[in-house]
């Protein structure tokens, strides 16, 4: 989006101001630094570029990015009135002129500079009124000026008037409707008119700054209006760095004057072997990739890598090459440097920085600084271990007059650039670890399984990981310190290699930052998951997993991404998902119908029990093969005569007329012919004692009507396994009848039956404490 669209309505000047009044008491805007940024385009908005060289001063405008070619960082400025002029880069010089004194030398430094290929007669020179040079911007689309005229005092027929003088900037419609093309997308403003820079290598400056930050360092609104130019207020001409956005840009010296450049280039490396070096064998140039660029005035621009080894992008420093600069690629560190993040997929590092002679191919050029890195291969100690730091930047800057002049050119030619910025970086994986809990045992996770909390899990990280052996707080407590900053509570201690992690609530837990293992003999990371000893739990998966990991340079809609990948995992599967899969088996010691007929069984058994069975088609009505009472379960026979006390031997076990001597007397009873009643009697005998099992085992608790229990090699839920007895019972088929009795009569019989539960909260603790 352009920061200057069509041409927008205008609601009134008052309105906005106090719109924008009660905006700054508000959010402190005037004492906040300016968010946003500008770059210098085309009248169509095409090129945002510092390597593109104008070819005339009037075809220079100002948008407010992301253009077409702008960052990806880039955003727009926000809702507010500015201002903008244009200077010479260091800024000591007002250019912003009159349309008259456009082409005086120097601008404001006219003096300095008088006779240098210029006007050699020019003896004065009248800055534009920042009148002229103040706009609005409603944060999407819509740009006006707001003053197409200024007045001045002029002495006309000997007496003093006031004259109407038109501004002279345009808008970049307005230009193209003049002179032909088309809007690439929002509008733009024409930054002419202005004087010739007196920067040899014709480099200008464009600012923009909010009213009220030029208002304050003018000195008040008198100081803003009525002609004034900026030349008296402090600062760069009322302009402060923090307030401001700069953008420099070049334009065609023809032939008035051999160009001399001081530029220095910006290359980024894929440094996928990571060796802190770049290689030109192997190592990819990285197009499109984002560097910050803060020049002496600690203002910071954003410029973005070619394609090309041989034509990078470059910024110039003439003028400005006795101060310090600085380049950095900050993402993990941009929210503590108050900066948007570059290139912010946070899946890579920086693995060097380093500042070399200029050359086409990059190691023809000599070495002339090597920055601190984050994953230094060596620290000086002699150690080939990465080191991390924050590396994002180049330091505390360098001073390009330390390393290199300025280059003199050809007339009409552009020199090359003098000096070349790099950055190499190498992808970063991280790995997420679930644990489940895989209640039907097939090895995988299905729908409706559940994750465990709470499972320790260990990476190993190999000595092919150019790392320390250790990195927590005891052993590296500063290193510490950097890395929870980046992750946060999203890291673990490494300990002899070792990285020790449990899942989470979710039941996964996440291992960050793991670096590609290419050193020495490539041994590969080994992720395990610690075994549980308590009983009953087992593996239905491998419970250790070895993988690789290495660097990949890819573009998404033509934006880098380098990352860190996992491949050659000796589980078959890919990507950096992994899942251990558990179950547990509790072993449960059922009783027989004869158990449940006796007073210790009846004694286990409740009022809810009662009412369960008697709702169950077996048990809510009289059958015609029970003689000693009749279903349901109540004590009592259908015309309320009480049914006999139950007995075992001579000893009577409970008494009469209760339901409990009812469910005793059902057990027990004599199955008389059982051909004429299909054995219905025996299915539901069994059945019945098999509901008091699972009701009261492994405790009185019972077991859920998930858990599954194997028949026939099948794991079947026991809440089905209920339904197909019942549906068995209803059924008239005594094949199946007598089938499904014995097999719960199997089951009753058991004493060590293996049931898996349908979540690990019935299974024994795994690290009990």
């Amino acid at each position: 989006m352009s920061l200057l669209g069509n041409k927008c309505n205008w609601y009134g000047r008052v309105k906005v101001i106090v719109l924008a009044v009660m905006s700054l008491v508000l959010s402190g805007y005037a004492f906040a630094k300016l968010d946003g940024a500008i770059f210098t385009t085309t009248p169509s908005g095409e090129i945002v570029n510092e390597n593109v060289r104008y070819e005339s001063k009037q075809e220079v405008f100002l948008d407010g990015g992301p253009g077409p070619n702008a960052p990806g960082s880039a955003a727009a400025l926000p809702e507010g009135f500015y201002y903008f002029q244009v200077t010479n880069p260091s800024g000591k010089c007002l250019l912003s002129s009159i349309d008259s004194d456009a082409g005086v030398n120097g601008g404001s430094c006219y003096e300095s500079v008088k006779g240098k290929g210029g006007p050699k007669n020019a003896v004065t020179f009248s800055a534009e009124p920042l009148e002229c040079r103040l706009f609005y911007f409603d944060g999407e689309d819509g740009i006006q000026f707001q003053n197409p005229t200024y007045t001045v005092s002029q002495k006309i027929k000997g007496q003093w008037v006031d004259v109407e003088v038109p501004c002279s900037h345009m808008l970049g419609s307005e230009y193209i409707a003049e002179n032909g093309g088309e809007l690439s997308e929002g509008d733009t403003i024409q930054l002419f008119p202005f004087a010739n820079t007196p920067n040899s290598g014709g480099v200008y400056k464009a600012w923009v700054a909010t009213e009220q930050s030029v208002i304050d360092a003018c000195g008040g609104e008198e100081y803003v209006s009525d002609g004034a130019t900026g030349e008296l207020c402090n600062h760069f001409f009322g302009f402060v760095p923090r307030f401001s956005k700069t953008d420099n840009f070049k334009v065609r010296l023809g032939d008035r004057d051999v160009p001399v450049t001081y530029d220095i280039a910006l290359r980024s490396f894929h440094d996928k072997n990571l060796n802190c070096q770049y290689d030109p064998e192997g190592d990819e140039l990285i197009k499109n990739w984002d560097f910050g660029v803060i020049d002496p005035l600690k203002i910071r621009n954003v410029f973005r890598t070619t394609n090309s080894e041989a034509f990078p992008i470059t910024f110039s420093v003439l003028e400005q090459e006795l101060a310090a600069w600085s380049v950095d690629q900050f993402m993990w560190f941009a929210q503590q440097n108050g900066v948007t993040p570059l290139n912010a997929n946070y899946s890579h590092f920086a693995t060097f920085a380093e500042l070399r002679d200029y050359a086409p191919l990059h190691n023809d050029g000599s070495l002339r600084l090597d920055f601190v890195s984050p994953l230094a291969c060596d620290q000086g100690q002699g150690v080939q271990v990465i080191s991390r730091d924050t590396g994002e930047q180049t330091d505390d800057g360098f001073i390009p007059s330390n390393f290199a002049d300025p280059v003199p050119g050809t007339k009409g030619e552009d020199p090359a650039p003098v000096l070349v910025a790099s950055f190499g970086s190498v992808g970063i994986a991280d790995i997420t670890v679930c644990k489940v809990f895989d209640s039907n045992r097939n090895g995988v996770k299905d729908s409706g399984e559940h994750n465990i909390a709470n499972w320790p899990v260990v990476l190993t990280v190999p000595k092919s990981v150019p790392l320390p052996d250790n990195i927590n707080i005891d052993d590296t407590p500063v290193l510490w310190t950097k890395l929870v900053n980046i992750f946060g509570n999203d890291i673990a201690g490494m300990y002899n290699r070792t990285i020790s992690k449990q899942t989470g609530s979710d039941g996964c837990v996440r291992f960050r930052a793991l670096v590609p293992n290419i050193r020495g003999d490539l041994a590969s990371y080994v992720l395990q998951e610690q075994l549980s000893q308590a009983q009953g739990w087992v593996n239905t998966s491998p419970h250790t997993v070895t993988f690789d990991v290495r660097s990949v340079l890819s573009y998404v809609n033509e934006l880098p991404v380098i990352d860190g990948e996992v491949y050659k995992r000796d589980d078959g599967l890919t990507g950096g998902g992994f899942e251990f899969n558990n179950t547990c088996e509790l072993i449960v010691n059922f009783d027989t119908k004869g158990y449940w007929h006796n007073k210790n069984g009846l004694s286990e058994l409740t009022e809810a029990d009662r009412v369960y069975v008697n709702g169950l088609a077996p048990y809510s009505s009289a059958s015609a093969y029970f003689g000693s009472g009749d279903e349901p379960f109540d004590g009592l026979f259908s015309d309320n005569s009480p049914v006999s006390a139950a007995f075992s031997g001579d000893g009577v076990i409970w008494e009469a007329g209760t339901w409990q001597s009812e469910v005793s007397q059902f057990l027990v009873d004599n199955n008389g012919d059982a051909e004429t009643h299909l054995h219905k009697e025996q299915l539901a005998q069994q059945l019945l004692a098999f509901l008091f099992n699972t009701r009261h085992r492994p405790d009185n608790s019972g077991l859920s009507g998930d858990v599954t229990l194997q028949v026939n090699g099948n794991w079947v839920s026991l809440s089905s396994l209920i339904d197909e007895a019942i549906t068995v019972w209803l059924s008239n088929d005594v094949a199946d009848i007598v089938a499904m009795s014995e097999l719960l009569d199997g089951f009753n019989n058991n004493d060590a039956l293996v049931v898996i539960p349908s979540t690990y909260s019935d299974c024994y603790a795994p690290f009990p404490e």
